[in-house]
């Protein structure tokens, strides 16, 4: 029995330092699958306290809000994600990342929202600082810039 309660003990505890999959977060974020979100959100919650948990988990919060059946429940939700990204922004202002979820967020949020206060902002600083991201969140950042207009105004050359 306690062999047992050590090895669970072990395995809950690799599995809380998990590495974020990148991948499907940015998958999830680009869809229209409450699933797909409904799981990157399940793996965020099982990985260690970090800021990036806390700015992705903000991020999905937000795109999760559209699935909502009220208004009411849309709104909260919705400010319930931005208030979480809004904050690690704060505490992070030259993380490419971050300001690419709100970018993307502010680009694709109902106007009625109000939410688009940062967008020339972060999309030259985003232009500004690509070179430096990890190859993953590049790819993403090229992919999104097809169609982003502000990403484009900015300066981002397609390749």
């Amino acid at each position: 029995m306690f062999k047992f309660l050590t090895v669970c003990f072990l395995v809950l505890s690799f599995s809380s330092f998990a590495a974020i999959d990148r991948k499907s977060f940015y998958a999830a974020m680009s869809g229209d699958d409450l699933s797909a979100i409904t799981s990157v959100k399940k793996q965020l919650n099982a990985a260690a306290e970090s800021s990036d948990k806390k700015a992705l988990l903000g991020a999905l919060l937000m795109k999760e809000s559209q699935f909502e059946k009220t208004p009411k429940l849309k709104l909260e939700k919705f400010n319930q994600g931005k208030t979480a990204l809004e904050a690690e922004i704060k505490k992070q202002s030259s993380n490419t990342e971050y300001r690419f979820l709100r970018l993307l967020i502010q680009e694709n949020a109902p106007k009625v929202l109000k939410y688009s206060s940062n967008i020339s902002s972060d999309a030259s600083f985003i232009v500004a600082n690509i070179s430096k991201t990890s190859s993953t969140l590049k790819t993403t950042i090229m992919e999104y810039a097809k169609t982003s207009k502000s990403l484009q105004e900015a300066g981002y050359k397609l390749i």
